[in-house]
């Protein structure tokens, strides 16, 4: 996908030079509406055959609960700390589709979908819960306390996982029901219950 849409980028950027100092020519202009299409249909395609795999594996692994971080406002807060160079890429990002593509697909299957605060998942350390700037190096990550050590990315989803584990022990503990799933309950709760309770 990053390399299907650096293509599309710099073919729009030498369709947006043509014709000097002026915006485009119009045969120009009219290839840069096309591109745009095609690649938002491309991405559309690419997002419902990942949340499709993901609700396939869901299934076939008996999994009755998804976790997935609340990316709200997430441009706004990160747009000062990505460098032009990856500014496009940044803005790009259609996470926002594909998550209500799971939302919808899982609801379908009778999965429940938890949203959980991102707030230093990439930081923590799953093992021992030491929080640190120190912790993640790159897509490396080692923590500085306990020494476990695994892919950054790694780390962020089983800190994911705890979260949506326990906001699902803290929701059936009082109560709550997550199958049939309710997204919008669900994610109210994710706001106001606290993460970690081991």
């Amino acid at each position: 996908m990053k390399n299907h849409r650096n293509i599309r980028s710099k073919e729009r950027r030498r369709l947006q030079k043509a014709g000097g100092r002026y915006l485009g020519t119009r045969s120009s202009m009219r290839t840069l509406r096309k591109i745009a299409g095609r690649e938002t249909r491309f991405m559309t395609a690419v997002n419902h055959k990942v949340s499709k795999d993901l609700i396939e594996f869901a299934i076939d692994n008996g999994v009755s609960a998804i976790g997935m971080e609340d990316l709200t406002g997430i441009r706004k807060r990160t747009e000062n700390k990505v460098s032009t160079e990856f500014r496009y890429e940044h803005s790009s990002w259609a996470f926002r589709q594909l998550q209500a593509f799971v939302e919808y697909k899982a609801k379908e299957a009778g999965i429940a979908v938890i949203y959980v605060n991102p707030e230093y998942t990439s930081q923590t350390c799953p093992r021992c819960n030491h929080i640190s700037r120190n912790n993640r190096c790159g897509v490396a990550f080692r923590c500085e306390k306990c020494g476990y050590e695994t892919h950054a990315d790694r780390a962020g989803a089983m800190n994911i996982e705890h979260r949506t584990r326990d906001l699902r022990y803290i929701l059936e503990a009082q109560g709550g029901n997550v199958s049939p799933p309710d997204a919008t309950r669900l994610f109210a709760w994710s706001q106001a219950a606290p993460f970690r309770t081991r």
